[in-house]
């Protein structure tokens, strides 16, 4: 059983630096679309790790967030090299699809490799390439890269879901969700601080307005997690995990069907990029959040059919916002997950360095635009971007949102 434990000195945090860096545990394969926005694959991946006395063990989860194809289906193998100094090959091989696979109503595929010990050095990096197959006996791949640390070393635990024994790769999880904390070491327990705190939706892309400033939070409680008991966290916030160690990292627990948005409650939340501030007011007022929800989507789209399409378009977006770009907050409230939900998929994504690039290019629906996002280190995640914001946003800006509030979803 987990056991509460009462916090003697507060744990200083803050949001806007780190005091380790720590591994990624969000990779993203460049993406690219055609110029007329043509849904296609999006491969993306999420991992998590564990250390043995003699291996690092990574566990690998691949998804295609789009629906577009079943990679249980697609999937051949995993491909990877591990490179030093000058990219010289230090380890080469190539992995099958975890006998333990995700469940049937989450397409993906999980991987689980092992690298010796002595090769996880700093410098030294794991280069993955997914291997599909299609009719025709077409193959392509995507490519991925892991940076290799020492400190991952230190990691001996892993938190994987209580009845499936899945490993927690994602860096959410719902207060319904049974947990394990496995660990060869039985005495080995896992400290978890639980923070209760609101966070903001992204500001606009134009915004002016400073972002508040770093906050030093302070836990409100704290529980210790004992190795190989079934435990649960059973309040909605942001806990930190392993917080008196390098590894560190946090756990955003949300409630009901997350990342998925099935609640009218929940569904008035995104709605604040659509919505003027006195539209938000009477949304949140109403007596009957769903009737609300209802009635603003049918308002603008003119008639039920075409708002059920809104509905699925623009709750879709938040759904794949939340997979990807969650970090101490929902993905929706961040700013990519602010622009992926009002512009849609962009055509281009590219990443140099800390520097996250997305452009859209001109078709008949927008003009050609940009956004540059910055990868801003915190104690919680390594999956925070921010947006740099200019004023010169402003038209583009509200000439997207006037499409969806004129019905159109073609973008």
């Amino acid at each position: 059983m987990a056991r509460i434990v009462v916090v003697y000195s507060w744990l200083l945090l803050s949001i806007a630096t780190s005091c380790s860096q720590k591994p990624e545990l969000t990779q993203q394969t460049v993406a690219s679309r055609p110029a007329e926005n043509v849904a296609e694959p999006e491969v993306n991946m999420q991992y998590t790790w564990n250390a043995s006395p003699d291996s690092l063990h990574l566990h690998l989860l691949f998804f295609d967030v789009s629906r577009i194809m079943d990679l249980k289906r697609t999937v051949i193998n995993l491909s990877y090299d591990v490179t030093g100094v000058q990219n010289a090959v230090v380890l080469r091989d190539t992995v099958r699809v975890a006998e333990i696979n995700v469940p049937e109503q989450e397409e993906g595929v999980i991987f689980k490799m092992s690298i010796p010990r002595e090769i996880v050095i700093a410098d030294n990096s794991v280069n993955l390439k997914l291997w599909q197959k299609f009719a025709g006996e077409a193959r392509m791949h995507s490519a991925f890269n892991i940076a290799l640390d020492p400190g991952m070393l230190e990691k001996m635990g892993l938190l994987v879901q209580a009845k499936s024994k899945i490993p927690l790769i994602r860096t959410y999880t719902t207060t319904a969700d049974s947990m394990l904390l496995e660990n060869a070491d039985t005495t080995a327990a896992m400290l978890v601080y639980y923070f209760k705190s609101e966070f903001t939706p992204a500001l606009p892309p134009m915004s002016e307005r400073k972002e508040a400033a770093a906050r030093t939070l302070q836990p409100s409680d704290s529980l210790t997690i004992d190795p190989n008991n079934t435990f649960a966290l059973p309040q909605d916030g942001l806990y930190l995990l392993w917080p008196d160690k390098s590894f560190s990292t946090g756990l955003l627990v949300e409630q009901w069907s997350f990342p998925r948005i099935t609640m009218a409650k929940e569904m008035l939340q995104p709605l604040i990029y659509l919505t003027t501030s006195t539209e938000r007011e009477r949304l949140f007022k109403a007596t009957d959040p769903k009737k609300a929800v209802d009635e603003f989507w049918i308002q603008v789209a003119g008639e039920k059919h075409l708002a059920r399409e809104l509905i699925r378009t623009y709750y879709g977006r938040v759904e794949h916002a939340n997979k990807l770009y969650t970090s101490h907050k929902p993905g929706w409230a961040t700013d990519r997950g602010m622009i992926y939900l009002v512009y849609g998929p962009p055509s281009d994504i590219s990443r140099v360095a800390d520097t996250e690039t997305w452009i859209y290019r001109e078709s008949e629906m927008h003009p050609y635009i940009k956004f540059v996002f910055t990868k801003k280190q915190n104690n919680f995640t390594g999956n925070h971007y921010e947006l740099i914001r200019h004023r010169e946003y402003e038209e583009s800006w509200y000439s997207a949102v006037a499409k969806w509030r004129a019905g159109i979803t073609d973008m």
